[in-house]
């Protein structure tokens, strides 16, 4: 008797539109989402199907009810989490009330979804705010939190399906990301117990966070490869100093464990 297919149904809640040549190949970034989840279940969890529902938060889309979906995703954006606009400030109660009124939803959050995410649900512990350290761009290597390696290990399978019994192995001390920010997380005072970190690098020291079985957040771009960091950063740097600028796409054509990380993102999911 085969395995039974299990349906994950995610909410993507687009915080931006992709550049003009990335839209033209993509649409949303929810489809790039989608896709490179939808490949990871391929990869680790067979029996598993990836289901996705666009909306556009800037817009003011949401889901009619958060119990058609088990987990949202809020993705990148040019805006910053601290601007004084109303579909910010939205978003920001739409993610209090799915974690205090929806426990079994699970929030991730990439990039800008990373900083709202901590905005929304630990505001009291941290402030997004522009890092002194300036833009982090291009392909850097995360090292990672000992607590984020023993909760998110390496498999090629899931533990929870085929492989009930799989032995997994920590995950690697360093995840290599796409980056394109100039805001950071800054932690006021030491986070919830409840709350640990994913990691480091040199220019940002809060990579990510997450609760266990709750919410996850990356403050780089596993759904970026060369093409879209490049493509955005034409965009973002058009009216850079030309040294910089190179300097960044020099640092986007770059390997990166993106496979790796929507496999996290994944069985976080599940």
């Amino acid at each position: 008797m085969g395995s039974l297919s299990y349906t994950i149904r995610i909410a993507m809640l687009n915080a931006d539109t992709p550049v003009p040549n990335v839209y033209a190949k993509t649409r949303t970034y929810g489809t790039i989402f989608h896709n490179l989840l939808s490949d990871a279940a391929s990869r680790i969890s067979p029996h598993t199907n990836v289901e996705s529902t666009d909306f556009d938060v800037v817009r003011g889309e949401y889901p009619v009810s958060p119990l058609d979906f088990d987990a949202i995703l809020v993705t990148g954006s040019a805006a910053s989490a601290y601007y004084d606009e109303a579909w910010i400030h939205t978003l920001q109660a739409y993610l209090t009330t799915i974690y205090h009124s929806y426990p079994h939803i699970k929030i991730f959050g990439s990039c800008f979804g990373h900083q709202i995410v901590c905005q929304s649900l630990l505001g009291a512990f941290c402030k997004v705010e522009k890092n002194p350290e300036g833009w982090e761009l291009g392909v850097h290597g995360i090292r990672l939190t000992d607590d984020f390696r023993k909760a998110f290990p390496s498999a090629g399978k899931t533990q929870t399906s085929e492989c009930p019994n799989l032995q997994l192995t920590p995950a690697p001390e360093m995840m290599r990301l796409q980056f394109v920010h100039a805001d950071h997380v800054a932690i006021l005072e030491e986070l919830p117990k409840t709350w640990k970190m994913v990691g480091e690098t040199k220019r940002c020291g809060v990579q990510g966070v997450f609760e266990p079985g709750r919410v996850l957040t990356f403050q780089g771009h596993f759904e970026f490869d060369r093409f879209v960091n490049s493509e955005t950063i034409k965009v973002f740097g058009a009216l850079w100093d030309p040294v910089v600028f190179q300097k960044a796409m020099n640092a986007i054509d770059a390997d990166d464990d993106a496979l790796a990380a929507a496999e996290i993102v994944l069985r976080f999911m599940l």
